[in-house]
């Protein structure tokens, strides 16, 4: 079950266009106390809150919540572009090989989303024209759109993928072009760490959040709902609205405020639409709530966000 109450917006909203801060409000007379457990973890600061059933040694639940950690340094592994030893740092070396099965539950749920054009794990060197975490540069559009060819040139048979093969190569230089999967490897991350977290202890609830995204599961002892605020876009010391969850809910928020850098009053984002290797347009934030796993609401932030608010309202409905 999840709630939407609006601070500012006369009416509840499935499509947030704001971000999210989680927040886990102290209740009084908790018992037993939750565990809580804060550490370094796909590139930000995950926390996870847990409440253990009763009379459960909290030793049971410090080991279930170090199974979830390991849940997303494993997924970290698999997907990281920024570590060489990384299967898909790898393929992004030689330009080919089998795909990790994490890689593979990224390509198939965004292809049973139908979010295939909205949504592209090929776009890492075309990021990168734009050097948003360097001096952020506005890409030629020569460079674009020879980047955006090296991009499309990706193809998939079974496990095994390659870039090059079956597209044409009409320019000079070879353009790299590199898988790039963060736009999901946190909510797959997320969502195989609550997995772990829920089987491995007796846990009766719990939240993990990391930034963009939070996922729950069970009922906190006091009834209360979990509270997921959600972050104006241009105030991070405001919200604009506020999740109420209850049960297993996921929260992905996408943002032009998350990665960006202005050029004559122009403010360039990570989000990039495919289909120009520009970014999207006609929204400043877009948060999605689901009862799915991580990996869905992680995606579909991103492709909505792309899409824009007619065409996301549209597909929400």
């Amino acid at each position: 079950m999840h709630r939407i109450t609006s601070t500012r917006l006369g009416t509840a909203i499935l499509l947030a266009l704001a971000a999210f801060v989680a927040l886990t409000l102290a209740g009084c007379d908790r018992t037993p106390d939750p565990l809580m457990d804060s550490r370094e973890a796909l590139g930000t600061i995950v926390s996870v809150t847990a409440y253990p059933a009763d009379g459960t040694d909290d030793q049971l639940v410090s080991a279930g919540s170090d199974l979830a950690f390991a849940e997303m340094a494993r997924v970290e592994a698999a997907l990281d572009v920024h570590d060489p030893t990384s299967a898909v740092a790898k393929i992004n070396s030689s330009g080919e090989g089998t795909l990790p099965p994490e890689a593979l539950e990224v390509l198939d749920s965004r292809d049973e989303l139908g979010v295939t054009e909205a949504f592209s794990p090929f776009l890492l060197e075309v990021v990168r024209l734009y050097d948003f975490e360097g001096t952020g540069t506005v890409p030629p559009p020569g460079a674009l759109k020879r980047t955006l060819v090296a991009a499309n040139g990706w193809r998939r048979n079974g496990a095994h993928i390659r870039q090059g093969a079956d597209s044409q190569r009409t320019f000079e230089d070879a353009f790299p072009a590199g898988l790039d999967f963060g736009g999901a490897a946190k909510g797959l991350a997320l969502g195989d760490a609550l997995g772990a977290l829920e089987i491995s202890a007796p846990v009766t609830a719990a939240i993990i959040t990391a930034g963009s995204t939070t996922l729950t599961f069970g009922h906190k002892p006091n009834s209360e709902p979990w509270l997921i605020g959600i972050e104006d876009p241009r105030d991070p010391e405001a919200t604009i609205a506020t999740v109420e969850a209850s049960g297993h809910v996921s929260v992905s928020t996408s943002g032009d405020y998350q990665r960006y850098f202005e050029r004559n009053g122009v403010r360039y984002h990570h989000i990039l639409d495919p289909r120009s290797g520009l970014p999207a347009r006609g929204l400043r934030s877009l948060t999605v709530v689901g009862n799915h796993g991580g990996l869905e609401s992680d995606i579909l932030s991103t492709a909505l966000f792309v899409m824009g608010p007619e065409k996301a309202t549209s597909y929400a409905e």
